[in-house]
């Protein structure tokens, strides 16, 4: 047994990763890595005699050409080593566009779907081949889009019923082990493209750093990530202790930062910022949007004098009271006037309508003044990056059903969600999006004569989509009058 599996198997018992474990779901794309990771569970099992039983899961995401010789592949492997295979087919296209999401954020999404209703029950566990190099990507990318001490951690061997044994090996020692099990592997071509920014990461600049800087980076970068993990922990260990000692919250969605100046403003700044952070999770239910600079200026009340206020995100609020910080949704009711609505008759191809509004941004929190540009575009090219945003959008101008309109929303007001033309109330959406309840009434809607094409700044449409067979294309953009860089994320 060499080396290379005496170091995995060590690092499966230190993490505890088959305790209590009697089946396991593996991710089988077919590639170098997850056949390693499921040779290396299937000996490790057989070696220390455990009663586990093990499905290999092949997820068929339906957009490469190659896919189904994957499938096979996989298929086939299964066979000669007796392993249950299990192939499902999805398709990730159209369930990035009913997630609001990238093809790749939904095809991993419904990875992970799928592998939990694989999961018997609660002693199954679901392992994953990430290894040493994702972890170094991964690092990079984070700490270049402005990570906090959480995103610098990466990829954690064990996260929830999810394992990752081979993130103690790198890439070169996952093909060292299939030279090894004499077993062969399918590529990926996607791989090999550096059009995506991880696939950038790994194909050049972490080649050049080991070549560079230091042949060991990538298990530099591991070893620091596994090192802020810890790091991380702890914090989160004495921001538990903080929360429960400062942190009051009542059933009316308000909660007060108790006893400032002789107790929470004496906290050292990570502890601070740390129990603000988890304060404003838990009030707006998501971790999008919030950044450093939210946090920071909650931080700062705690300085300030009485009546002292700042806006947060989703419509949340702190303002400083007498010794205490309270947070929650803000109050007022503010009605956004937009008349009856603002109609357009048919544009003519290069004419740009510029409309100066306010409107409720779902991205700040708050209401804003914006400027509304829609420009009509003839002669669509194929191979142009048309806006797409929050702030932005592009739609096939043919396809849009009678006049356009801005307006408010209105009793009834409905939204298509796919390209089948299924379609959702336009109430439900905001709920699930976490839109207020008291700024509903003051989110802008583009509409034509059947149904919501965008709800700005929120959801856009899955109708008047841009395909081969467009010819005019309307681009909708919003200028916020201040914008500025939010910061960091958290």
């Amino acid at each position: 047994m060499s080396e290379i599996i005496d170091r995995i198997d060590q690092y499966i018992e230190q993490n505890r990763m088959l305790d209590d474990c009697d089946h396991v779901v593996v991710g089988l794309s077919g590639g170098a890595d997850s056949v390693c990771l499921l040779i290396v569970i299937k000996e490790y099992i057989n070696r220390h005699n455990m009663n586990i039983t093990i499905n290999a899961v092949h997820v068929n995401h339906g957009i490469r050409q190659e896919a189904g010789e994957d499938e096979e592949f996989a298929r086939a492997l299964c066979e000669r080593r007796k392993i249950q295979f299990t192939a499902v087919h999805i398709d990730a296209v159209n369930a990035a566009r009913e997630l609001g999401m990238s093809v790749e954020e939904a095809g991993r999404y419904e990875r992970y779907r799928i592998f939990n209703e694989m999961c018997t029950d609660s002693k199954s566990r679901i392992a994953v081949a990430h290894h040493m190099n994702d972890q170094a990507e991964t690092v990079i990318m984070n700490m270049s889009r402005g990570a906090s001490l959480k995103g610098l951690g990466g990829i954690r061997a064990v996260r929830d019923n999810v394992i990752r044994p081979l993130l103690c090996i790198t890439r070169h020692e996952v093909e060292q082990l299939i030279q090894e099990f004499g077993e062969s592997y399918v590529t990926d071509a996607t791989n090999l493209s550096n059009d995506y920014t991880r696939n950038c990461i790994r194909n050049v600049l972490i080649p050049y750093i080991e070549n560079n800087v230091n042949s060991n980076a990538v298990k530099n970068f591991a070893n620091a990530a596994d090192e802020l993990q810890k790091n991380f922990d702890f914090i989160e260990e004495e921001a538990d202790k903080a929360y429960e000692k400062y942190v009051s919250e009542d059933n009316k969605g308000c909660i007060r930062i108790r006893n400032l100046e002789n107790g929470f403003a004496q906290l050292h700044e990570v502890l601070r910022k740390r129990v603000i952070y988890r304060i404003i999770l838990k009030l707006t239910g998501t971790a999008r949007d919030i950044y450093r600079i939210h946090v920071n200026g909650v931080d700062a009340l705690a300085l300030n004098s009485v009546g002292s206020r700042v806006d947060i995100c989703y419509g949340l609020q702190a303002e400083r009271g007498y010794n205490e910080i309270i947070l929650q949704h803000r109050t007022d009711n503010e009605h956004i006037p937009l008349c009856d609505g603002f109609s357009f008759d048919n544009l003519k191809p290069g004419e740009t309508i510029t409309l100066d509004r306010k409107l409720y941004m779902h991205v700040t929190g708050k209401n804003e003044n914006v400027t509304i540009t829609l420009t009509l575009y003839s002669n669509y090219e194929k191979n142009r990056n048309y806006v797409n945003s929050c702030y932005a959008k592009s739609f096939d101008y043919d396809k849009i059903q009678g006049k356009l309109c801005l307006r408010h929303r209105l009793e009834g007001d409905r939204i298509i969600i796919n390209e089948s033309g299924k379609s959702r109330k336009l109430k439900k959406e905001f709920i699930d999006r976490k839109v207020p309840e008291n700024m509903r009434n003051n989110v802008l809607l583009l509409c034509d004569d059947e149904s919501v094409l965008w709800a700005l700044g929120i959801r856009r449409a899955e109708n008047a989509l841009i395909d081969d067979s467009t010819k005019n294309v309307l681009e909708v953009i919003i200028n916020i009058s201040d914008n500025q860089d939010k910061g960091e994320k958290l």
